[in-house]
């Protein structure tokens, strides 16, 4: 093998080398970005759950409403879960349903997530499940009951990764919510499923 065919096969090796190499960290990389809005929420509630006997429900409720207005795609929930009722609201009733929707959220989070004894939660694994979308899967681990799982769809939104689902145990709150919210539309109309949303939150608060 002459000089110049082993250095054209040195360079052709370190030219496919480098291509790999920079596959894996962009493949490192992307999973990272994936996991971001995931990790930032779940700090977010071990932070609250710590704090729970010192911070006021609403102190909690600012943490987390930084998180779920940043971290979740609330627009695309909407209207996910509003399905073809979505269509026939105006501008300022979709944003008030978005904005409500997060509050309840939010109310939700705080509501559940109120007091800590040693809870953690656990990356598992993440599936790819379109060419922006993936699911992250984890497990929040309790010292004194089961283990809960929760899996997060997480879709690219312009550049950055946020959440469009929530399934806790194997039951995808985005689904039952849109079934539960079109039966009262469907029998009592938008305006008592606003109202009824509106009750909820104020329990949660309150309890």
């Amino acid at each position: 093998m002459t000089l110049k065919l082993q250095h054209l096969l040195k360079t052709t090796i370190f030219i496919s080398l480098s291509f790999f190499s920079c596959m894996t960290w962009a493949e490192i990389d992307q999973e990272q970005a994936i996991h971001v809005p995931v990790n930032t929420l779940h700090t977010s509630l071990l932070s609250i759950m710590e704090n729970a006997d010192t911070k006021s429900f609403q102190e909690r409720y600012d943490v987390m409403e930084e998180v779920v207005v940043t971290h979740f795609n609330s627009p695309l929930i909407a209207k996910v879960i509003l399905s073809r009722h979505w269509k026939t609201l105006n501008e300022q009733s979709q944003a008030d349903f978005i904005d409500l929707f997060n509050r309840l959220t939010i109310s939700t989070y705080v509501n559940r997530f109120d007091s800590f004894s040693g809870e953690s939660f656990s990356n598992l694994s993440i599936e790819q499940m379109k060419e922006n979308r993936f699911m992250v899967k984890t497990v929040f681990v309790r010292t004194e009951n089961k283990p809960v799982s929760f899996n997060y769809i997480v879709q690219n939104d312009g550049d950055e990764w946020k959440i469009i689902s929530v399934i806790a145990n194997g039951i995808n709150d985005l689904s039952l919510k849109r079934a539960d919210y079109s039966a009262i539309i469907k029998e009592k109309g938008f305006d008592s499923l606003m109202a009824s949303l509106k009750e909820k939150i104020s329990d949660l608060q309150t309890k």
